[in-house]
């Protein structure tokens, strides 16, 4: 006795020859969950341990930077704050001049940011002035125009805000 094949009703449609049904999705972790967790492993062990030591290399960069700074600034001085077009309806603006005199021992490239004030305070204007490669002990002048924002009458100031 033979084992005969049941013939579908005629309509239905049939696999192709060879098919075989998907197959369960496995139990268990993805491979990307296996990657996060073995990447953040690794972090933890890494970091844990130089945590203190990387805490202190940045602070100590953050303390060098920030004394360099200060160390720049004090070579910046203002000379000069002219406001002959102020008052302009056109093109409202302030004549800086600045002085840089590199005190240090090393070239440098100096970035000045001024603000220029109107009589009550507040800010109406600013630039960032370049010097750059100013030589040791040598003395730079440099004269930045600022476009204020408005017209402005009366007292203006100007004033170095930052220098990095």
């Amino acid at each position: 006795m033979s084992y005969q094949t049941p013939t579908p009703p005629p309509g239905t449609p049939t696999p192709p020859p060879a098919y075989a049904p998907a197959p369960p999705p496995k139990k268990g972790m993805s491979t990307g969950l296996k990657v996060f967790l073995i990447i953040a492993g690794l972090s933890v062990l890494l970091c844990g341990g130089g945590l203190v030591a990387c805490t202190a290399l940045v602070g100590k960069a953050a303390s060098d930077v920030s004394e360099d700074q200060a160390a720049k600034a004090g070579h910046v001085k203002l000379t000069s704050c002219e406001g002959e077009s102020a008052g302009s309806e056109l093109l409202a603006n302030v004549t800086v001049d600045l002085e840089v005199n590199n005190s240090s021992e090393s070239q440098n490239t100096y970035f000045i940011d001024v603000f220029v004030l109107d009589a009550k305070g507040t800010r109406v204007g600013n630039t960032t002035t370049i010097v750059s490669d100013v030589r040791p002990g040598q003395k730079a002048v440099e004269q930045a125009m600022v476009v204020l924002s408005q017209k402005v009458t009366g007292k203006i100031t100007c004033k170095v805000d930052k220098v990095s």
